[in-house]
């Protein structure tokens, strides 16, 4: 909540909200994409009013906890990415050595194998960055530049590895009797909240342009 408007983003604090404060609700469940597993609605509060005592950290720091909060928050969602690459590339290959194709496995073809190899090393390249990522927050380290890197690799790659999934599986792949279609719908969302891909290159190159600036 905005507790002083001439401060701006300085001037934003956090709340703890109650489910069961007056006027609070939530809205309608929405009918998503992906992710279908988990409810998403609005949270509406009309004219709510919760005590001081119910204030995070101190006055003015809201945006500051929410930046942090967004940090943490995307290690989770490259780490959910990670897990939508893996199945992709788990269904791509088992289908792969079980189809056979002018009297082979259609895994033995190069242009498959290359697909495999592309996403075994975009999967196993964001994973390495998602441990730096999770690794430098456990010590208690600045991990602002590579949660988003990470976040960004392993989004791209999810949707990467679900796209190729889709592709190796052919006209199997869009059908909802195997899991590929589901694997694409899901990876979508892990481009998107947390940050878009747009934003993790800003953040990442703001980073890098503020730590050269200050080298000079």
């Amino acid at each position: 909540k905005q507790t002083n408007i001439k401060k701006r983003h300085k001037g934003i604090s956090a709340f703890v909200v109650p489910m069961d404060a007056p006027g609070f609700s939530l809205g309608a469940k929405e009918d998503k994409l992906g992710i279908r597993a988990s409810s998403t609605s609005n949270l509406i509060m009309d004219n709510v009013r919760i005590p001081k005592s119910h204030l995070i950290g101190e006055p003015g720091q809201g945006f500051k906890i929410a930046m942090q909060t967004l940090d943490g928050g995307r290690i989770g969602v490259a780490g959910q990415a990670l897990g939508i690459a893996s199945a992709s590339i788990d269904c791509a290959v088992k289908y792969a050595l079980e189809r056979h194709a002018f009297g082979k496995p259609i895994a033995e073809m190069q242009t498959i194998q290359n697909k495999i190899s592309q996403m075994v090393v975009a999967r196993d390249g964001a994973r390495l960055l998602t441990w730096r990522a999770a690794q430098l927050k456990d010590n208690g380290e600045r991990f602002t530049r590579e949660a988003a890197m990470a976040k960004l690799a392993a989004s791209e790659a999810a949707t990467m590895c679900a796209h190729q999934a889709i592709q190796v599986l052919g006209g199997m792949g869009y059908v909802s009797d195997m899991p590929a279609e589901r694997h694409y719908r899901d990876a979508r969302i892990t481009e998107i909240y947390e940050g878009t891909s747009e934003i993790q290159h800003l953040v990442i190159a703001g980073d890098v342009l503020k730590e050269y600036k200050q080298s000079y």
